[in-house]
């Protein structure tokens, strides 16, 4: 599973655990102590920076709650290298969608902060599924919910300009909906570039662009003037740059 860096396993789930995995969408749906059988014979585990977690291609016998820490999630381009599809910060699951599908993999997963995780063998879980179809009904509400979250993603990709996506994103950040706010960066530029489609020179002119809307950056930390003027920027009509 690590091809660098190491992963140490921490034990069962426990009470504090299953509090914040309640709080996750995947899970938010379900009584706690559905919760809590779901993932009784799931390992929390602690994986550094570096860490493969699973590659593209591989047999899905896994699936992941993250609790905290950075993963990225990867595809392979013909020439070998890692095109980010996704960089996951706390609170979230990933490759659930593999264990309901097709079996397999479709992406490769590392981490690139250390995180906790909680590692859940896919034949308990199914099993513990099938003797109880209103927790698949359940969790289907939170697979949707992720799946609109990939499809706007997916969108802002092909509809918006690149200096578009990047004041997007930085919205995202802050709950503000007008004046003067600073933000700080979650991860550095060239993942943040990858996270948003885009090259690392792409961004930087897209950051020159959004000065124009009162945006400026120094040392990972963005102020934004005027939270209100960057919204209305990021929802014009704008021809695709790259």
């Amino acid at each position: 599973m690590s091809e660098m860096g190491q992963i140490l396993k921490l034990g069962q789930v426990n009470p504090d655990i299953l509090r914040q995995v309640a709080t996750i969408p995947l899970f938010a749906g379900l009584p706690a102590e559905s919760v809590a059988e779901l993932l009784s014979k799931a390992e929390v585990i602690r994986a550094e920076a570096g860490t493969r977690i699973f590659s593209q291609g591989e047999a899905a016998t896994r699936f992941y709650v993250q609790l905290d820490g950075q993963v990225e999630l990867f595809v392979l381009t013909q020439d070998g290298r890692e095109s980010v599809i996704d960089i996951l910060a706390g609170g979230e699951t990933f490759a659930e969608e593999a264990i309901f599908d097709t079996g397999i993999y479709p992406v490769g997963a590392k981490v690139v902060s250390d995180a906790r995780l909680i590692a859940v063998e896919a034949q308990p879980f199914m099993d513990r599924l099938s003797e109880e179809f209103h927790l698949v009904v359940a969790m289907m509400g939170g697979m949707s919910r992720h799946l609109r979250v990939l499809l706007y993603q997916i969108s802002e990709l092909k509809l918006k300009s690149t200096a578009q996506r990047l004041g997007g994103f930085l919205l995202s950040l802050t709950e503000e909906t007008g004046g003067k706010v600073r933000v700080s960066l979650p991860y550095d530029k060239r993942l943040l570039a990858n996270r948003l489609g885009m090259k690392p020179e792409s961004l930087s002119r897209a950051l020159a662009k959004l000065r124009d809307t009162g945006v400026t950056d120094k040392d990972g930390q963005v102020t934004i003037q005027n939270v209100s003027e960057l919204r209305d920027y990021c929802l014009e009509g704008a021809p695709l740059d790259t």
